[in-house]
């Protein structure tokens, strides 16, 4: 197994019922109580990603990680859909594939790759 590799994040919100249902339907994953008010997705791969509650999300420019997946429109879409706003488009990455960035309902910036 290589080393170093990301284990683990977690994703501020001020409302965990509103993201728990927003990151539901956006990208399919199921949260379940993991104990103190907080959530947790863990797909038993090796990718795990917390709910955390918070009083106030951080703004501006803030450590965004990316989710890889077969299809980036359509994810978009569901964001948008979802009380979500896209950052930034669909974007090529010459000899890899695409990216694209939205936002969650707390502002929380939410990176998605797509292999060519």
């Amino acid at each position: 197994m290589a080393e170093h590799l990301i284990a683990h994040c977690e994703i501020p919100t001020t409302d965990l019922d509103k993201a728990k249902e927003f990151y539901h339907k956006v990208l399919g994953w199921e949260f379940k109580p993991f104990g103190n008010g907080y959530l947790l997705f863990n797909n038993h791969k090796g990718t795990m990603v917390g709910l955390r509650k918070v009083d106030e999300v951080a703004k501006g420019e803030t450590t965004v990680f990316h989710v890889n997946m077969p299809e980036i429109d359509s994810i978009l879409k569901k964001a948008k859909d979802n009380g979500g706003a896209v950052k930034r488009t669909k974007t090529v990455i010459p000899a890899m594939g695409w990216y694209a960035l939205f936002n969650d309902p707390d502002g929380n910036t939410i990176g998605l790759y797509q292999k060519s």
